[in-house]
């Protein structure tokens, strides 16, 4: 993987919170993610990669108290291998293959990383 964090870092500091999904599981998202996987945002955060501003989540319903993501995806600047594949405990980070439209020009790729198991508090 080749990325340009000092492009990464720009990105995620001028993307406002505001502009980020407001429903109540990415919202939930948001708010543990950093202190539930400390070593997945010190990862991230290595890239320029803000881990509380993802491009896309993707809950499952809520099951005993918690909710799981099966992806969040982050826009990355740079390039990366296809077989791209990296690992922090349970969580599986890959070049995506299938996300929305980012409306970005510029060389980049979308990150994938999964599974995401947050308490589902609201």
């Amino acid at each position: 993987m080749d990325t340009n964090i000092e492009k990464n870092k720009i990105y995620y500091a001028q993307l406002p919170k505001d502009a980020l999904c407001d429903c109540i599981y990415c919202q939930n998202y948001y708010t543990q993610v950093k202190t539930a996987y400390p070593e997945v945002a010190a990862y991230l955060l290595s890239l320029g990669i803000d881990i509380e501003k993802p491009f896309e989540t993707s809950p499952l319903e809520p099951e005993n108290g918690n909710l799981t993501y099966c992806v969040c995806q982050y826009i990355a600047f740079g390039s990366c291998a296809d077989d791209y594949y990296h690992k922090i405990g349970n969580v599986a980070f890959r070049k995506s293959t299938s996300y929305p439209f980012t409306g970005i020009t510029e060389q980049h790729f979308v990150l994938d990383l999964a599974p995401i198991t947050l308490k589902a508090d609201f």
